[in-house]
């Protein structure tokens, strides 16, 4: 997933304020409602929760004295969990003007809340993915090494199996450990992708496949095409159709192709087989790939500027150089294509693929069709003419 979105721009303006707050308590509503936390009183502004060192924080620039004033909020527990989220994403947003001593103080306090099991549950999950963010951004910039980013490994793979908290905090911890690919958890992502009872619950699987994905790559194939054949999900089979489009095999494009009719008004396969130009066309230029019905197939969801100048002419090769189902499936595709041109065009495509196969009698039915489209032509009405019509006296007869 992609790192903690922020709040950005002026902060003077109020309404910026009360759309963060808002967002964050959207995101993890069914958190909110606890005995210890109800539910916001209907019509209550969120922002007005939040602490007067909240509020100056996001509404002033950023200074030297932010940094100090935006963990001062977070780690005072008396805080509301509205003003320590709002310091969180404020220090977020922030992070690349932290040093080193800072960034590992933020790093510090996040991993605090996100262990605090006396801690409001959505900002406990807010915290699990701002810490693995941090984390990158620090392994990014050279400021702590791989394993140190890692270190809060376990944690993260024990924080997204815990049933007893809630199943935003695990998504979070699943998000972070595919973040900080963290190798170790690929069986514990695999576990939840196989069963069919968490399959299903899109906050778990979803990041699951994402996660899995980062951290195995080609490896994540298999998992991943499995959920796509048996989610019953929709938004689960959208994002495992992401995430093989992301990984950019012929393995991925066969079982996008193979599950595009699951979930027709999806169009999560279409959206990554589009992306995957580069695949399809090596796959169309080996006549003995096993995987050529597929990408043949897959040409069908090419559909961006310039992509189909570059695929038509790889499936005319195809014509005389590939296994006869191959060279049916690809004629199949070719007069498809050209039928959706004004008919001289039509035939100026046509011509050569009849050419290419006029020698190949077990094609004899194709070469028919093509030449009945050949000879086709346009009728043209004749101006003046016109078929009279009958005048229909009331009660009347029209063929009288």
């Amino acid at each position: 997933m992609k790192p903690v979105k922020t709040l950005k721009g002026n902060r003077s303006e109020f309404s910026l304020i009360c759309a963060l707050v808002v967002g964050i308590a959207l995101l993890y509503s069914a958190d909110f409602v606890s005995a210890q936390n109800p539910a916001p009183v209907k019509g209550e502004n969120p922002a007005a929760r939040l602490s007067s060192r909240a509020q100056d924080l996001v509404n002033k620039s950023w200074s030297d004295s932010s940094f100090a004033q935006g963990i001062e909020v977070i780690s005072e527990r008396n805080e509301t969990k509205e003003s320590r989220a709002v310091a969180m994403e404020v220090l977020h947003e922030n992070r690349r003007k932290l040093n080193r001593a800072e960034m590992g103080r933020f790093l510090a306090e996040v991993t605090s809340v996100a262990k605090d099991t006396a801690a409001d549950e959505a900002l406990s999950a807010l915290a699990v993915r701002t810490m693995g963010n941090l984390a990158l951004t620090m392994e990014e910039l050279g400021q702590i090494s791989p394993a140190e980013a890692k270190k809060e490994a376990r944690f993260l793979m024990e924080a997204a199996t815990n049933s007893q908290r809630s199943i935003h905090f695990q998504a979070s911890a699943i998000n972070s450990l595919g973040i900080l690919k963290i190798a170790e958890a690929s069986p514990l992502l695999h576990g939840m992708l196989g069963e069919r009872a968490s399959m299903n619950v899109p906050e778990i699987s979803r990041p699951a496949c994402l996660s899995l994905m980062r951290i195995e790559g080609e490896r994540a194939v298999p998992t991943l095409a499995d959920v796509l054949r048996k989610t019953t999900d929709s938004r689960v089979f959208g994002t495992a159709a992401f995430a093989l489009g992301q990984i950019k095999n012929s393995e991925s494009m066969v079982a996008l192709v193979e599950n595009l009719e699951r979930f027709p008004d999806s169009g999560s396969c279409d959206a990554s087989l589009v992306g995957m130009e580069e695949v399809i066309s090596n796959v169309l230029k080996s006549p003995d790939d096993p995987n050529l019905i597929y990408a043949v197939r897959a040409t069908r969801h090419q559909w961006r500027d310039g992509q189909r100048e570059r695929y038509v002419p790889l499936l005319r090769r195809l014509l005389t150089t590939a296994p006869k189902e191959v060279r049916k499936v690809s004629l199949d595709r070719l007069l498809e294509e050209a039928s959706k041109l004004e008919l001289e065009h039509e035939k100026q495509e046509l011509a050569p693929i009849l050419e290419a196969i006029i020698n190949q009698p077990e094609l004899g039915e194709y070469h028919e069709r093509i030449r009945r489209r050949l000879s086709a032509t346009v009728l043209t009405p004749v101006a003046g003419d016109s078929v009279p019509v009958p005048t229909v006296r009331e009660g009347g007869n029209p063929n009288e």
